[in-house]
C-alpha cells in the first residue's frame, strides 16, 4: 500500500468513531504501525504483502477498545485458514460449556442451539452428542464446508439483522444463541447486536465468549491486536451496546481461555435477574484501570518494551550461534513478529498442527511454516512458543518432538518456560 492508502479509512468506526455506542469520545492507546493482515498466509515468496494501519484507540465513554475499520470482512473472512478443532484444550472448553449450559437451560430434543461464527462446527457437535438441534452460521466458505461435511447444518452468511431474519423464519426462535470469539470481529455491531434481538423470544439466551479488554491491558496481550479483531470487548462496553437493542447483561462469567475471556450472558430486558456478577465485574475492570489514562500509557510503555525485549533477545540468539524456531502460526504470533521485524534471519520455521497452514509463509516475516514433524527433523535449540495462551497444551508435545530445545514465550516478557 502506499502512505496514502494508508490514510484511507473504509468508515470512522473505530479511529473516531466509537462503532459500540456511536460517539466520538474514542482515544488512541497503542499504535502498532502498519501490518499485514495476522491470518492472511502467504502462498508463495513472489506474493506481495499489503498493510494497513494497526492502531488500538479506546472509547473512553462505554469502555469499547477498538481499531479503525481498513479493511471489509469480507476480506478477512471468507476464505479463513483457522480450525477450532486443531486445539484438544479449545475442544474441550466447548465440551463442558455445552453440558454445563445445556444443564441450566434445560435444552433437550425440542430445542434448538444457533451459534453464530460456528467455525468447523467444534461446539455444535457437542451439542448434538447431547441429542439437541443444531444450527451454526459461518461465513467463511471453507470451513463451513467442513462443518457441513462433518454433518452439522451450517448456513454459510456473515451474521446481522438478514441472516437473523431468515434464520427465524426457516427453523423458529432458538433457545440458546452462542457467539464465541465473533463478536470482536465484527465490524457493524449494531447491525450485529441488532440480530441478536431479532433471533430472541422471551425464553432465549445468548452467551457471547471474548477475551477481557481490561485484561488485555493488565497483562500486557498487545499480541491480540490486529485487523480481524475490530473490538476489544469490556463488560463496560457489552452492557452498553445491548441495551438499545431490549436485550440486558444478566451475568458475567470469567474463564480462563485466550489469557483470560469473560462469558456474558445475555437476554431480553428483564427476563432473567441481573447477577451480582455483573456489578462485580464493573467494579474489577474500573480497578483495573480501564478509563484511567495513566493505566493505558503504562500499557504502551510496556508494550514496547517487549517488542524490544524480543528483538534483543533474537539479536543475542544469533551472537550465540542458536538455532531458534517457532511453534504455532497463530495470528498472535504474526502481531508480535510483524511489530519486531523478525524475519527467517530471527526464526528459521514456525511448526502448525494445522494442515492448511503447512507450506505457506507467514504474512510479511514470510518466515516458513511447516509441520510438527519437520520441525523434529530441526537442529532447534530454542522454540518460540507464540500462542502462549496454549502453554499447557503445547509445551509438553514439543518436549516431545525437540526434547533438547528451550522453549520460550515473549508476552509479556521474554519468559524461559521448559528445557
Amino acid at each position: 500500500m502506499t502512505s496514502s492508502d494508508t490514510d484511507r479509512l473504509l468508515s470512522e468506526r473505530g479511529s473516531t468513531v466509537c462503532r459500540g455506542c456511536g460517539l466520538r469520545t474514542v482515544e488512541s492507546v497503542l499504535d502498532l504501525g502498519d501490518q499485514p493482515l495476522a491470518n492472511e498466509l502467504l502462498r508463495s515468496a513472489d506474493e506481495p504483502d499489503s498493510a494497513y494501519p494497526l492502531h488500538l484507540r479506546i472509547c473512553t465513554s462505554c469502555g469499547l477498545g477498538q481499531v479503525g475499520e481498513v479493511v471489509l470482512p469480507e476480506r478477512i473472512f471468507s476464505d479463513y485458514p483457522y480450525l477450532s478443532s486443531v486445539s484438544s484444550s479449545w475442544v474441550e472448553h466447548a465440551r463442558r460449556y455445552a453440558g454445563q449450559v445445556s444443564g441450566e437451560l434445560g435444552l433437550d430434543a425440542t430445542s434448538l442451539v444457533v451459534e453464530v461464527a460456528s467455525n468447523d462446527g467444534y461446539l455444535l457437535k457437542e451439542f448434538q452428542a447431547l441429542g439437541i438441534d443444531v444450527l451454526g452460521v459461518e461465513p467463511a466458505g471453507n470451513v463451513a464446508e467442513i462443518a457441513t461435511a462433518a454433518g452439522v447444518p451450517t448456513l454459510n452468511a456473515f451474521f446481522g439483522r438478514d441472516t437473523a431474519r431468515a434464520v427465524v423464519d426457516a427453523h423458529g426462535h432458538p433457545r440458546l444463541v452462542a457467539a464465541n470469539n465473533v463478536m470482536a470481529h465484527v465490524p457493524d455491531l449494531d447491525d450485529f447486536v441488532g440480530g441478536f434481538a431479532i433471533l430472541c423470544a422471551p425464553d432465549t439466551v445468548i452467551t457471547v465468549e471474548n477475551p477481557s479488554f481490561a485484561t488485555l491491558l493488565t497483562e500486557t496481550q498487545f499480541d491480540t491486536i490486529y485487523h480481524e479483531h475490530y473490538s476489544y470487548l469490556s463488560v463496560h462496553a457489552v452492557a452498553a451496546m445491548v441495551a438499545p437493542h431490549g436485550l440486558e447483561l444478566f451475568r458475567v462469567e470469567r474463564l480462563k481461555s485466550h489469557g483470560g475471556s469473560y462469558r456474558y450472558w445475555i437476554a431480553p430486558v428483564g427476563a432473567r435477574p441481573v447477577d451480582a456478577s455483573v456489578a462485580e465485574a464493573r467494579a474489577d475492570e474500573l480497578a483495573a484501570g480501564l478509563f484511567d489514562p495513566a493505566a493505558r500509557e503504562a500499557f504502551a510503555v510496556r508494550s514496547r518494551s517487549t517488542i524490544d525485549g524480543l528483538r534483543t533477545w533474537f539479536s543475542e540468539r544469533r551472537a550465540s550461534g542458536a538455532t531458534v524456531v517457532g511453534y504455532g502460526a497463530a495470528a498472535k504470533g504474526n502481531t508480535l513478529l510483524n511489530a519486531a521485524r523478525a524475519s527467517i534471519d530471527d526464526l528459521a520455521v514456525v511448526a502448525d498442527a494445522n494442515t492448511t497452514k503447512q507450506g505457506s509463509l507467514l504474512p510479511g516475516s514470510r518466515i516458513p511454516i511447516v509441520s510438527p514433524e519437520a520441525l523434529a527433523r530441526t537442529d532447534a535449540t530454542d522454540v518460540l512458543l507464540l500462542p502462549w495462551n496454549l502453554r499447557a497444551e503445547v509445551v509438553p508435545f514439543l518436549a516431545s518432538i525437540v526434547p533438547d530445545a528451550a522453549v520460550w514465550i515473549a508476552v509479556p516478557a521474554m519468559t524461559r518456560v521448559s528445557g
